[in-house]
C-alpha cells in the first residue's frame, strides 16, 4: 500500500437476439448530475450496485484473505516504528504508546510517557516524535486513520509526565531550544505558515514565515548537526530555503538563495560551511556542491554529481562523511563521499535482487556505521549495516538469511514511440519456458518524480507463487532514471508517459510475457492517469485493471482552481486554464475526456468517501460515463452477451488516500482486488 502504497465479475448480462430485448442496466440516466441530491442518488445506487455484484467474488476473496493472513505471517510487515535516540534515552512508539528507556540500564528503565487511549486519539497513529534537547519537553504528531488531519500534543517531562499542549493539523516540527518549537500547519492539504511557540512561564506564540505563492508547500528540518532550523519552501520545480540558528531562535530567518525557477536545492550544515543539494548547473541531475554561509550561488563549488539515468534514491549526512544511495540501471549503489577529501572513497553494489532502499534507524550524527532496509515486491525487508570504518556491508545478525532462490528478477528495456528506451523489471519464479502462457500484472505511476514502490507486499509473494508475472515499468514522468527522466513526462510531454506504457506492454508480449488476454493492469493515485489513458487507446492490449484512489478527470480538475492541490500542481499537469496548449494537451489524453463507444477491458476502482486528494465526485462521474459508453458500444456492436465488461466502484467508507481505515479493512480491499483479478482472467 505505497507513495503510492497498492493494489469483480459480470457487472450486467446483456443478450442480443430477435426476440429478446437488450436488458437496461438500471443505471441512473438522468444527464451529467448536479448537485448534492443527484450526486447522492448516483453515490447510493453504486453502493448498492457493489453489494449486489461483489457477492460472486465473496467466496474467492473469502479464501485468499485466509491465505494472506497466512502469508503476513510466514513474511511479516516490518513495522515503521518511530525511534529517536537522545542523550542516554531511546524514546519509541508502542501500539499508541510513547515509552522511553536507557539502553544501558535495559528494561527496568521502560517508562511509560503518553498513551493515545489517554488523550482520546485512540484512531490515530503516531508519525512523528522530538524530544527537546535537554528532554524537559516532549512533542508527538497523531494522525487521524480517517482524514489527513494531525493532532500535535505537547508533554512536559517529569517525574510524573504532563500534557501542557494541543496543537491541530501540526505537519512538521522542530524543537529549537529546550523550550522553543518551530512548526507548520497545514490546512486544505497546503502547508504556508511557520510559527514557534515558546514553553516558559506563559506560552507565546509567533508567525516566523509566511509563503505567498500558493504553488509552494514549507516544511521545516533541523541541519545533522543541530545548528541550523531550515524553512523549505518547495513547489514542483522549485525551491527556497531559509534558516534560523538554533543558538538564536529569535532572530529573523536568513535567506540561503532566492528561488530560481526550474532550480531544486536542499540545505546541510558542517564545520560552518553549508552542503547544498540541488540541481543547478548544466546537469539537470542532483549535485551536492558547497558554500560558505550565506553567499549567492557563484560561491557554490562542486563536490559531487549524480550520473545522468541514474537517481539519487537517499542521501545521509555523516559528520565526516555523505552516503549517496543511488539506482542506476535498476541496480542499487551506495557511494560514500569523504567530506574532508571531497571524493568518493567507496562504491558499493548492493545486492542484485533488491528493488526498494528504506532507511533504517536514524544513526547518530557521528556514527560509523549505516543501517537501511532493502526488500523486493517478492522479498520481505531485510536490514543490513555498512561499516564506514571497514568498507563492509551485512545483514544484521537477528535478521534470517535472504531466499530468492527459485524466483527471477529481469530488467529489460522497451523502445518507446519516440526511440527512448523504457525500462521494465519483472519478476517470476521458476523457468523461463512456460511464460507465455502466465498470467500477467502490469504496474506503473509515472508521476512527480516518483518511483514506482517496489518494496515488498504479501499479496506480490501471492500471486508470484501462483505462477504470475509481475512487471514494473518506469516510464517517463517518474524519478527511477534521474531528475530529467521526471521533466520528459510533464506538462505538454505527459503523452510520453503513455506512449512508454504502451510500448512496456507491447515489449513484454513480444519476449514471450504472457499475452493480452492474461494481462492485467494495476495503478494508483496518479498513475490512475496513464492507466485509464491506455484503458482508452489501447483496450486490446489487457483484458482487466485494478486501480485505487485513482486520477482520471485531469482536465475538469485542472480547471477548477478552487480545489486544494490544482494551483499547487500545475507543474506537473500544466494550466489549462491560461495555457491553451496545456489545454489541448491534457484533452487529448486524459482518460475521462477520450471515453468512447468501444469494447473496454473489465475494471475495478476503489475509492475513498474521505479523499480529500482525488475527490469521490470525479470518479461517480468517471464511471458513469465508463459505464455508458460500454453499454452503447455493446448495443450496437454485433458481439456475445459476455461482450459487457465488468465496471465496478468499490466506495471505502472509511480510510483517507490510499489508506484503508484499519489492517482488516486493508486485507479485505487486497483479497478483493486479487479476487477480481482472478475471476477476470478466467483463473478460478
Amino acid at each position: 500500500m505505497t507513495h503510492s502504497k497498492t493494489m469483480s465479475q459480470v457487472l450486467f448480462t446483456y443478450r442480443r437476439s430477435s426476440d429478446i430485448k437488450h436488458k437496461s442496466s438500471k443505471y441512473p440516466r438522468h444527464g451529467l448530475l448536479r448537485g448534492f441530491s443527484s450526486w447522492q442518488v448516483l453515490l447510493d445506487w453504486e453502493r448498492k450496485h457493489w453489494q449486489t455484484v461483489s457477492v460472486k467474488y465473496r467466496d474467492l476473496a473469502d479464501m485468499l484473505e485466509k491465505r494472506l493472513n497466512v502469508m503476513h505471517t510466514n513474511y511479516p510487515c516490518r513495522t515503521e516504528t518511530e525511534m529517536v535516540r537522545q542523550g542516554d534515552y531511546m524514546y519509541f512508539e508502542d501500539n499508541g504508546c510513547i515509552c522511553r528507556f536507557q539502553p544501558k540500564i535495559g528494561e527496568e528503565s521502560l517508562e511509560v510517557l503518553l498513551c493515545s487511549d489517554d488523550i482520546g486519539l485512540s484512531d490515530h497513529i503516531v508519525q512523528r516524535i522530538r524530544i527537546s534537547p535537554k528532554q524537559n519537553f516532549l512533542a508527538v504528531k497523531f494522525k487521524s486513520s480517517e482524514r489527513e488531519e494531525s493532532t500535535c500534543i505537547i508533554v512536559k517531562l517529569g517525574s510524573v509526565p504532563e500534557v501542557v499542549h494541543c496543537i491541530q493539523n501540526m505537519h512538521s516540527f522542530e524543537w529549537v531550544t529546550e523550550s522553543i518549537l518551530f512548526y507548520t500547519q497545514q490546512e486544505n492539504l497546503c502547508c504556508h505558515h511557520v510559527f514557534l511557540t515558546e514553553y516558559g512561564d506563559k506560552y507565546t506564540s509567533k508567525l516566523v514565515y509566511s509563503e505567498q505563492d500558493p504553488r509552494y508547500f514549507v516544511d521545516i528540518y533541523c541541519t545533522r548537526d543541530k545548528r541550523f532550523l531550515t524553512i523549505n519552501s518547495n513547489s514542483k520545480s522549485t525551491s527556497e530555503v531559509w534558516l534560523v540558528r538554533c543558538s538564536h531562535p529569535l532572530e529573523d530567518p536568513v535567506l540561503v538563495q532566492k528561488r530560481v525557477p526550474g532550480m531544486i536545492y536542499h540545505v546541510e550544515h558542517r564545520q560552518g560551511s553549508l552542503y547544498l543539494l540541488t540541481t543547478h548547473g548544466e546537469s539537470a541531475e542532483y549535485k551536492l556542491m558547497k558554500a560558505p554561509l550565506f553567499c549567492d550561488m557563484g560561491h557554490w563549488k562542486p563536490v559531487y554529481e549524480v550520473k545522468s539515468k541514474v537517481k539519487l534514491v537517499d542521501m545521509e549526512m555523516l559528520k565526516d562523511h555523505c552516503m549517496m544511495v543511488l539506482k542506476d540501471h535498476g541496480h542499487l549503489r551506495l557511494d560514500v563521499i569523504s567530506l574532508t577529501s571531497e571524493k568518493v572513497v567507496h562504491s558499493v553494489e548492493l545486492p542484485a535482487w533488491a528493488c526498494a532502499f528504506e532507511p533504517g534507524p536514524h544513526p547518530q550524527y557521528e556514527a560509523e556505521n549505516l543501517s537501511f532496509y532493502l526488500s523486493s515486491p517478492i522479498q520481505q525487508a531485510v536490514l543490513f549495516n555498512y561499516s564506514l570504518s571497514e568498507n563492509r556491508l551485512a545483514v544484521e545478525a537477528s535478521y534470517k538469511d535472504v531466499n530468492v532462490e527459485g524466483y527471477r528478477t529481469e530488467r529489460i528495456e522497451a523502445q518507446s514511440k519516440d526511440g527512448t528506451r523504457v525500462p521494465v523489471t519483472v519478476l517470476y519464479k521458476g523457468s523461463s519456458g512456460d511464460l507465455k502462457q502466465r498470467p500477467l500484472l502490469i504496474h506503473v505511476y509515472g508521476a512527480y518524480g516518483m518511483d514506482l514502490d517496489m518494496s515488498f507486499k504479501a499479496e506480490k509473494r501471492l500471486l508470484v507463487d501462483d505462477g504470475w508475472i509481475l512487471a514494473y515499468c518506469h516510464v517517463r514522468g517518474g524519478g527511477e532514471k534521474g531528475h530529467n527522466w521526471h521533466k520528459e513526462g510533464i506538462l505538454d510531454k505527459k503523452q510520453n508517459g503513455v506512449d512508454d506504457l504502451r510500448a512496456c506492454v507491447v515489449h513484454l508480449h513480444e519476449q514471450g510475457f504472457s499475452q493480452s488476454n492474461r494481462t492485467a493492469l494495476e495503478a494508483s493515485s496518479a498513475g490512475g492517469v496513464l492507466a485509464g489513458a491506455l484503458h482508452n487507446s489501447a483496450p486490446g492490449l489487457f483484458k482487466t485493471m485494478v486501480l485505487e484512489a485513482p486520477f482520471l478527470d485531469v482536465l475538469n480538475t485542472m480547471m477548477d482552481t478552487t480545489l486544494p492541490l490544482t494551483v499547487e500542481e500545475q507543474e506537473e499537469w500544466g494550466d489549462p486554464v491560461s495555457n491553451s496548449k496545456h489545454h489541448q494537451c491534457i484533452k487529448m489524453y486524459c482518460p475521462y475526456q477520450n471515453i468512447r463507444p468501444q469494447n473496454y477491458p473489465s475494471v475495478l476502482i476503489t475509492v475513498y468517501e474521505n479523499d480529500q486528494r482525488v475527490p469521490l465526485k470525479g470518479l461517480l462521474r468517471y464511471s458513469k460515463k465508463l459505464r455508458n459508453a460500454a453499454d452503447n458500444y455493446c448495443h450496437n456492436a454485433i458481439s456475445p452477451a459476455s461482450a459487457m465488461p465488468s465496471i465496478l466502484l468499490d466506495i471505502q467508507a472509511g480510510g483517507s488516500h490510499c489508506d484503508s481505515l484499519s489492517w482488516q479493512d486493508s486485507l479485505q480491499k487486497v483479497a478483493m482486488h486479487l479476487a477480481f483479478l482472478y475471476r477476470e482472467l478466467q483463473l478460478a
